[in-house]
C-alpha cells in the first residue's frame, strides 16, 4: 500500500507538532502567591491579603514545559503611583531591596538578594496546599539567579518568573518544567512587611497596585529529527 506525499506530509508535520495550549492571564498588584489554591488570601505577617492569584487549568502529562511569551505592564508595591514607585515584571530595589518571605499554607515562600515585588508562580495539583510546604527556592545572585534557561519546581514551590527571559527584557526564553501531576498554574506576588527583612511571613498586599499581563504556553516538545532520518522512517512504517 502506497501513501501520498500530502498524506506522508501530514504525518510528518503531525509527528512534529507539540500539544499547545496557550493563555492570557492578568495579574494584578495584590494577587497574593500564597492564596493559591485556597479560597481567602492570606495574611499571617499583618496588614492586608489583596487578592486570589489568577489560575490556569491545564491537562496533568510528562514532558510539559512552561514557557512566557510576553509579560509586560506595571506594578507596585507601595503606593498608587505608577510612574514614580512603579516597576516592571522583573521586579527592583524597592523597600530593603530584598527578599525574604517564609511559606504558608503548604506554598513556599521565596528568597530574592536583590529584588523585590517581581511575578512569581506556583504550580499545584487539583488538591488544595497543606503545609509542610516544599523547600523554599532562593534566586539570589549567589545562589540559584534569576537568569536561569530552565528551572523544574516540584508542587507548591514558588518560583521567579520575571518577564519569563533570561535577561530583564532579553535573553532567551526561559523554560519552566511542569511537574507531571500539575494541573494548575498561579501567578502572582510573594509580599510581606519590608518584603520580609530579616524573615517574615507573607503579607501587606493592601497598599499594592498596577497589573501585568502574561502570555504564556504549555507545551509537550516533540522529539525532532533531520528531515532524512524522520522521512526515512515514515516510508518504513506507511509504505
Amino acid at each position: 500500500m502506497r501513501f501520498s506525499p500530502i498524506l506522508v506530509t501530514a504525518i510528518f508535520c503531525s509527528f512534529l507538532a507539540a500539544a499547545a495550549s496557550a493563555a492570557d492571564l492578568t495579574v494584578p498588584g495584590q494577587a497574593n502567591i500564597f492564596g493559591a489554591g485556597h479560597a481567602v488570601p492570606p495574611a499571617p505577617g499583618g496588614e492586608l491579603g489583596g487578592v486570589l492569584p489568577p489560575s490556569y487549568s491545564f491537562a496533568a502529562g510528562a514532558g510539559q514545559v512552561l514557557t512566557f511569551s510576553s509579560v509586560t505592564g506595571t506594578v507596585t508595591c507601595c503606593s498608587s503611583d505608577l510612574i514614580t514607585y512603579g516597576t516592571g515584571p522583573d521586579g527592583g530595589p524597592w523597600a530593603t531591596g530584598t527578599t525574604d518571605i517564609t511559606s504558608y499554607g503548604g506554598v513556599s515562600g521565596i528568597v530574592h538578594g536583590s529584588r523585590t515585588m517581581f511575578l512569581v508562580g506556583v504550580f499545584l495539583t487539583e488538591a488544595e496546599p497543606t503545609d509542610p510546604a516544599p523547600a523554599r527556592l532562593d534566586f539570589s545572585a549567589g545562589a540559584y539567579g534569576d537568569g536561569f534557561s530552565a528551572i523544574a519546581p516540584a508542587i507548591g514551590q514558588t518560583f521567579f518568573v520575571g518577564d519569563g527571559m533570561t535577561g530583564t527584557g532579553t535573553g532567551l526564553t526561559q523554560q519552566f518544567m511542569v511537574p507531571s501531576n500539575a494541573t494548575r498554574l498561579y501567578l502572582g506576588f510573594a509580599d510581606a512587611a519590608d518584603f520580609g527583612a530579616p524573615s517574615s511571613a507573607p503579607g501587606y498586599y493592601g497598599d499594592n497596585a498596577g497589573q501585568l499581563m502574561a502570555l504564556l504556553d504549555v507545551t509537550t516538545p516533540q522529539p525532532t529529527a533531520s528531515r532524512n532520518g524522520t522521512w526515512g522512517r515514515l516510508k518504513t512504517i506507511y509504505r
